[in-house]
């Protein structure tokens, strides 16, 4: 179940109510941690097997200050066939301030911006 949890742990990135982001501020993802490539990189805090210790920063972002609240969930689902599964979730809230990369035009070049909004990691 843990394996489980780590692969749906940022599968998906919702980016929500941020003006500057919309002004194509990207936020960078920290260096290492529990990689998914090519985007995901994130420490899963936690005591016990397949977590990285309960001191670990919840953080995806770097240069973010701010806060971050998550929560895992664990249990079974039921299908209409009764079949059972075992489901696992990381959900993951920041909001704050980062120092993000954003695109020079005429190539691939980028320079550092400040930007703030509000990130959901599912």
């Amino acid at each position: 179940m843990i394996r489980r949890l780590r692969a749906k742990a940022g599968l998906f990135l919702l980016v929500l109510g941020s003006t500057t982001l919309w002004a194509q501020v990207e936020a960078v993802p920290i260096l290492g941690g529990d990689e998914l490539p090519p985007l995901i990189h994130s420490f899963l805090p936690g005591p016990g097997v397949g977590f990285d210790s309960v001191n670990a920063d919840p953080n995806g972002l770097n240069n973010f200050k701010g806060v971050v609240a998550m929560g895992y969930t664990a249990g079974t689902a039921t299908d209409q066939n009764g079949r059972t599964y075992n489901i696992g979730t990381d959900i993951r809230v920041y909001q704050g301030d980062y120092v993000g990369t954003v695109a020079v035009t005429g190539g691939f070049a980028s320079k550092s911006a400040k930007g703030s909004g509000t990130f959901v990691l599912i």
